[in-house]
């Protein structure tokens, strides 16, 4: 029997200022979930029928929703000094070192993460392009070898202009039901 994946943004940024104003994203979060959800809903269809459907949630960081093993959380930070994995003890160096890093998925932990402020203009396609890339890397566990073969959506520097290219949707659907388990973490200061 088919079922929802679910996929999980939470909102880290609203604990120091609103991510929907002051040259944030404005009421477009609903983008950044429409966008998400049209990026999985092809991946899905391509599945064996493990999934019928995508549910995309953007939730406030004080909400713990009960996670399957093949649902997806990704946290939506500030910056990478406010840093879900950091505050977890995970090792943020390298999106420290190269500001065009735009999210950072830590294997160890099962924590994903964007940053907000390096999105151009809280760009909703933006953000839910880098949210699917660390998607991307939570599902196939992956690092950055993931990138080797890739290009738009899941390179090293990725494209977001567009949609996923069929080859990463191919590269997708087989690990979209991988079971990763995941929990809420411990939120930064």
């Amino acid at each position: 029997m088919a079922s929802a994946l679910n996929f999980y943004l939470m909102d880290v940024v609203s604990r120091w200022r609103s991510p929907f104003s002051d040259g944030g994203l404005g009421d477009d979060y609903g983008k950044v979930v429409n966008y998400l959800r049209n990026y999985l809903q092809s991946v899905i269809e391509k599945t064996s029928g493990q999934f019928d459907s995508a549910n995309v949630y953007w939730g406030p960081d004080n909400w713990f929703p009960p996670l399957l093993n093949t649902d997806i959380l990704v946290y939506v930070v500030p910056d990478v000094n406010k840093s879900v994995i950091a505050a977890n003890g995970g090792n943020v160096d390298i999106p420290k070192a190269n500001t065009n890093v735009l999210g950072m998925t830590d294997l160890n932990t099962n924590i994903c993460e964007v940053y907000f402020d390096r999105t151009f203009q809280g760009s909703a396609k933006e953000l839910a392009g880098a949210a699917f890339h660390e998607a991307a890397h939570l599902k196939s566990q992956m690092g950055n070898e993931m990138h080797g073969p890739q290009d738009g959506f899941l390179k090293a520097a990725p494209d977001y202009n567009g949609i996923p290219s069929k080859s990463k949707i191919t590269f997708m659907s087989p690990r979209i039901g991988k079971q990763v388990k995941q929990i809420a973490r411990k939120l930064p200061n």
